[in-house]
């Protein structure tokens, strides 16, 4: 028994021993290509205009080098979703060469290599901002030689200056056909999208041709983009307006629509289009009253003025369809022409209200949906002759223009004072610029405090136009220049194309 246990153990040893030395000999070490990429900016990333070219040109270093050259495959991909699975597809070869055509915004660049040899694959990502020369900043619409004219004052975060771009759909290469004399230029944000994409914000051109949104990132325009194609119901062939209003209920924007007495709204929340259906009227069914073109809202309920009846009316919803006059128990007057309401982030809405027999003039404040806080008459030098007016939000002074001459009344000690003489221009616009992302961006609220002052020389060239922003001090002291820009038409209206980035 000992005899064949040693047998058997000899056995093993020398099969194990035999096991051992074929494995040793079937191992064959070698060292494979390493690649690295090289030249690609993962710091600061790449930065691109819209429409313009865009060349990224890495190099590969590599720790083997094999004879004939090493062999590779190349992906270059945008990834919107921060992960590894590539969004879209931009390139398969070594060097990116594309034209951006992609909206505005920030993306993330991915660019992917692999060893055909060996199959390894390595990857890096970089940011990719898109931009435009008009990225954001303030649209200028003003008229030349009897037809609108665009302008835009483009403002870079980075430098914290204005760009000045005179007609500036020819400069983005718009295919909106000329237009006649201006009415407004609006800019706002339909859906909350977190800063305003291509879907949801609109920039509307309000002008004696009609009614249209220009692209809110090119600036380019189809037929579809007329007014006409945003409204349900059966809207009539030149269907216009004449101005815009609209105002954010928590994160939603609620847009007002005005034209040929009559007033429509979009609410967000019960509509996505602008129905032709008329809220100026007292009951469904009912024949339209014919409104002043002026709108107080918060964002949910809203004031307007009955011309015929020459009274205030309201409603406690957007999504109301139909008006109610003004209850007497919250002391709004009537009787008066309306020449002038707005709301502004002060929280209290003012109307300048003119009486039809005395000419007198007349200052009302109050709370949407509240009562009046102040109703006084008014004793301007002149104010009876004003055009255009403008309440500082922030301190309640009320600025009027009579001709080339600005003044600023105070509510409380009521007076007026001549705060700036043009001579022989003529103010042709003014107003405390709205925004609807005031809250959250600080630049913007700053801006919300500075009364933009557009004049023109009637006797001058048609590009005499001028723009001011002025701060506006305490206790009635001079107004303080801020900002001044030339080369402009006559103003007839700017509003801001926001950003939240």
């Amino acid at each position: 028994m000992r005899t064949i246990k040693k047998y058997i153990m000899v056995a093993l040893a020398a099969s194990f021993s035999l096991s051992c030395s074929k494995d040793l000999g079937n191992y064959d070490y070698r060292e494979i290509n390493k690649v690295t990429i090289e030249n690609f900016d993962t710091t600061s990333g790449y930065t691109a205009y819209f429409g313009d070219s865009l060349i990224v040109a890495p190099s590969l270093a590599e720790s083997i080098k094999e004879a004939g050259g090493n062999s590779y495959s190349y992906q270059w991909a945008l990834d919107r979703n921060n992960d590894q699975t590539p969004d879209s597809v931009l390139s398969s070869s070594k060097t990116l060469r594309i034209k951006i055509g992609i909206a505005p915004g920030n993306y993330s660049l991915q660019y992917r290599v692999k060893d055909l040899n060996t199959g390894v694959e390595v990857h890096s990502k970089t940011t990719l901002t898109v931009t435009t020369e008009v990225y954001e900043g303030f649209l200028v619409l003003n008229e030349v030689a009897g037809k609108s004219r665009l302008d835009m004052l483009s403002y870079s975060r980075a430098t914290q200056k204005f760009s000045q771009f005179t007609d500036v759909l020819a400069k983005m290469g718009s295919r909106l056909p000329e237009q006649g004399k201006p009415y407004q230029v609006y800019c706002a944000e339909t859906a909350f999208s977190g800063g305003g994409t291509a879907d949801t914000y609109r920039i509307y051109l309000m002008t004696e041709t009609g009614t249209s949104r220009i692209h809110s990132e090119t600036f380019d325009y189809l037929p579809t983009y007329d007014i006409r194609y945003e409204m349900l119901g059966n809207v009539p062939a030149g269907f216009k307006a004449n101005a815009m209003n609209g105002a954010t209920q928590f994160i939603f924007t609620n847009l007002f629509l005005m034209a040929n007495d009559n007033i429509y709204v979009r609410a967000f929340l019960s509509s996505s289009a602008w129905p032709y259906v008329p809220v100026n009227t007292y009951s469904s069914g009912q024949t339209p009253f014919p409104v002043a073109p002026y709108v107080a809202t918060d964002g949910n309920a809203f004031v307007m003025y009955n011309k015929s009846k020459r009274k205030f009316v309201s409603t406690s919803a957007i999504t109301n369809v139909t008006v109610s006059d003004v209850p007497d128990g919250l002391n709004y007057p009537s009787g008066n022409d309306l020449l002038y309401m707005e709301r502004n982030y002060s929280g209290n809405a003012y109307a300048v209200l003119k009486n039809p027999q005395t000419s007198k003039i007349y200052m009302l404040r109050f709370a949407v949906g509240g009562a009046s806080s102040y109703y006084q008459e008014m004793t301007g030098t002149d104010i009876a002759l004003a055009s255009h007016y403008a309440v500082s939000p922030d301190l309640g002074y009320l600025f009027y223009s009579v001709g080339g001459k600005l003044y600023e009344y105070d509510l409380s000690l009521r007076t007026s004072k001549l705060m700036l003489d043009k001579g022989d221009s003529e103010i042709t616009y003014l107003a405390f610029p709205s925004f609807f992302n005031r809250a959250s961006n600080a630049t913007y609220g700053g801006w919300a405090k500075l009364l933009n002052v557009g004049s023109y020389s009637p006797a001058a060239p048609a590009t005499s136009g001028v723009l001011e922003r002025y701060a506006v001090p305490t206790v009635n002291a001079d107004l303080v220049l801020a900002d001044r820009w030339t080369g402009f038409g006559k103003i007839a209206s700017i509003s801001y194309r926001e950003r939240l980035r």
